[in-house]
């Protein structure tokens, strides 16, 4: 089994730094010159591989890419609500500083116990990492799949195929518009392939870059932060 994995391009959500898991987000202007790029790119390597089968998240950041390649090359696209985003429960859509307004202990709760801790009206990464394996059992052997679905979504694939802790999602820098191959056999995963087509290159310089709005990044740092103020926290009433 040969999987294509394709995260999103550019989203408002993504610029402002909000956590849209579940949240509708519209393509910002260089987004929508990153998704022609991406269609295209998809819609000529599909020459190569022949995708028999295209999943994607039914948010419409992912599914519009989807859509878009499957209608050039004739072959429809199933979208799965297990291939969304993380659900960040009472932050969805939300900057870091409006997730502390909101609820500082529920904040903190959950940057010290990232993989357990079930957001409120949310869900746990291991709740998550779970759905993307009970997905992955559903495919075929012989499938050649396209899935373009959210950074999210992407992680909990390659710790599952590649038999990895939950917590080393964090190795792998997954940027928009990227497209992750992982050739899966006998219960073996190997990761083929990481590419991102130069969209810095391609696009206009009136489209400004994203630059540094990795929200991958952006919840690393918070949770090291409130790690070390529930150490402090502890240390106090020790």
């Amino acid at each position: 089994m040969k999987l294509v994995l394709v995260r999103h391009v550019e989203t408002w959500g993504n610029v402002e730094h909000r956590l849209n898991g579940h949240t509708e987000s519209e393509y910002t202007d260089r987004g929508k010159a990153m998704k022609e790029i991406l269609v295209k790119e998809l819609i000529d390597l599909n020459e190569k591989l022949n995708f028999n089968k295209i999943f994607a998240s039914p948010t419409s950041r992912a599914l519009k890419i989807a859509s878009d390649v499957g209608a050039g090359i004739g072959k429809d696209v199933t979208a799965d609500p297990r291939l969304r985003e993380f659900n960040f429960g009472i932050f969805e859509g939300k900057t870091r500083d409006e997730c502390i307004e909101i609820s500082q202990e529920a904040w903190e709760l959950w940057m010290a116990d990232y993989l357990d801790y079930v957001v409120p009206q949310g869900q746990s990464q291991r709740d998550y990492h779970d759905i993307c394996a009970e997905f992955i059992a559903e495919l075929e052997s012989d499938d050649t799949v396209l899935l373009v679905a959210h950074g999210g979504t992407i992680h909990g694939f390659l710790t599952n195929l590649l038999e990895l802790p939950i917590d080393s999602k964090w190795h792998f820098d997954i940027k928009l518009g990227s497209i992750t191959v992982i050739d899966y056999n006998h219960g073996f995963g190997m990761l083929s392939g990481m590419t991102t087509p130069p969209y810095d290159e391609l696009i206009p310089p009136d489209k400004e870059p994203l630059g540094d709005a990795n929200k991958s990044v952006m919840r690393a740092e918070a949770r090291t932060e409130a790690q070390a103020k529930a150490k402090a926290a502890r240390k106090q009433k020790a």
